[in-house]
């Protein structure tokens, strides 16, 4: 009747080998498009000014992530229907 645990737990390299290329290279890319996005807006000459460096950090590595990431998932939706 109850099935063991260890009959049901994936290890997260079993995981990882299930993603395509597509979603390998998508996860990788979101890591790092934030990283790469404040290291373009911090400007280590000036004042470190968070006020409009945090604004401009959303608008530009934090948006464009949950606006993809949204898109995909309302596509991966569309597809099981």
């Amino acid at each position: 009747m109850a099935e063991s645990l260890d009959y049901h737990r994936v290890t997260l390299m079993d995981r990882w080998e299930q993603w395509s290329q597509t979603m390998r290279l998508a996860v990788m890319a979101s890591f790092f498009w934030p990283v790469f996005s404040l290291l373009y807006i911090w400007e280590p000459r000036r004042k470190f000014d968070f006020l409009s460096a945090s604004s401009k950090f959303i608008l530009m590595g934090v948006l464009p992530l949950v606006v993809c990431w949204g898109i995909w998932w309302v596509v991966q939706g569309f597809k099981k229907d």
